[in-house]
């Protein structure tokens, strides 16, 4: 038993896997102890914000339940079944047996510090590079890769659908604004069901997202499993020495860290182009090419190139301008030119940007891998 928290919230019948090579499978909470894990970790958020609550709007616990009628009024199956059949079940109760987990590879650590909350602080400050949180990260930057290709957001900044945000968030239950935050968004979109008016499929909400998140994981799995292109005779090339698998797990990894500094739109921006010139920029021969005209050179042309590939209807015109304002702004921050038209607006902006790039970078390299090694090399 080794798991995560998602933003997801609703019953589902049986576990549904995201990644067999990996391991990494949703589910619901099965067991008594699993249960009390979530309950444990969710419950004093939830209860101190309905008592802190200083407005007229009625505590969440009620308009939760009020909610899941307009819920039921739209589902069937198993899922129907279980509110019909647990009337009588606190909403904690209910909110804790149909959150949805991320299961992932079984580690001792999780079952040691379950036995042992003594032992908990003295295994954060020491076991950063244990096998469970390697795993976790691995984890992490996978749901960060899973996010970026399932978000419908004009004004996307990273967010990812997984709750916990390290390895040992989940053995506290301290106050979580993210927990009471996600049963808020659900309790909402549950209210907006009923509306006659067309609404737009929200990605943090699971009856909306399910199928599309089938596509992607299994989009992704396809290049997950890939190995190393070894030319016989030949020595690797750049781009052949690492897996695939590799490379998403870094640019994952990267994806959370520019979450992580959310408020700092400037480093967010270095760390997002970072993930493209890691994937489809070369070093240029110095005594041939100035570097920095050279990778600029590079990074507008191959990010065009395959943004055009994704997106036909985009203008070349404006595309060009766009990415020469970000490579502009990343050089200048970079470097520390700050100019007097610097406006911090613009940079926000090239930030959203950037995650459409990204992500129509990312599904280019699952769909065409040979197409980014043979940018990467050339």
């Amino acid at each position: 038993m080794t798991f995560a928290l998602t933003k997801y919230i609703f019953p589902i019948q049986q576990e549904i896997c995201l990644s067999n090579k990996l391991g990494f499978v949703l589910d619901n909470p099965r067991t008594p102890e699993e249960i009390a894990i979530v309950r444990n970790y969710i419950s004093e958020s939830i209860d101190d914000r309905d008592r802190s609550e200083q407005t007229s709007l009625a505590p969440i616990s009620i308009r939760l339940g009020i909610s899941l009628s307009d819920l039921k009024a739209n589902i069937e199956g198993y899922s129907l079944d279980y509110y019909n059949q647990n009337p009588e079940k606190s909403l904690l109760d209910i909110l804790s047996e149909t959150w949805i987990i991320i299961r992932f590879k079984e580690h001792e650590e999780f079952s040691k510090i379950l036995e042992n909350k003594d032992e908990l602080i003295h295994v954060m400050l020491t076991n950063n590079d244990s096998e469970y949180a390697k795993e976790f990260k691995a984890l992490s930057s996978y749901c960060h890769l899973v996010s970026l290709l399932i978000e419908n957001d004009s004004h996307y900044h990273g967010e990812s659908f997984l709750l916990n945000k390290n390895p040992y968030d989940i053995f506290f239950s301290n106050k979580n604004t993210d927990v009471y935050e996600t049963v808020e968004a659900f309790t909402n979109t549950n209210f907006s069901l009923k509306s006659d008016e067309e609404r737009q499929k929200n990605w943090k909400y699971w009856l909306d997202i399910h199928e599309e998140i089938l596509i992607a994981v299994s989009q992704l799995e396809s290049l997950i499993e890939q190995g190393i292109y070894q030319e016989r005779g030949k020595k690797l090339r750049i781009s052949q020495r690492q897996t695939p698998l590799q490379k998403l797990l870094h640019m994952g990894g990267i994806l959370k860290t520019s979450y992580d500094n959310v408020r700092d739109p400037e480093l967010m921006l270095l760390l997002l182009v970072s993930i493209i010139e890691y994937l489809i920029t070369r070093n240029p021969d110095t005594s041939r090419f100035n570097v920095e005209d050279s990778i600029s050179k590079q990074f507008k042309l191959k990010c065009a190139t395959l943004i055009h590939n994704q997106d036909k209807d985009y203008k070349l015109q404006e595309l060009s301008q766009q990415l020469n304002r970000i490579y502009s702004q990343r050089s200048d921050l970079a470097h520390g030119n700050y100019k007097e038209d610097f406006k911090l607006d613009d940079v926000v902006n090239s930030v959203y940007l950037l995650y459409k790039f990204n992500k129509h970078i990312l599904n280019e390299f699952i769909k065409d891998r040979d197409l980014i090694d043979y940018l990467k090399e050339n």
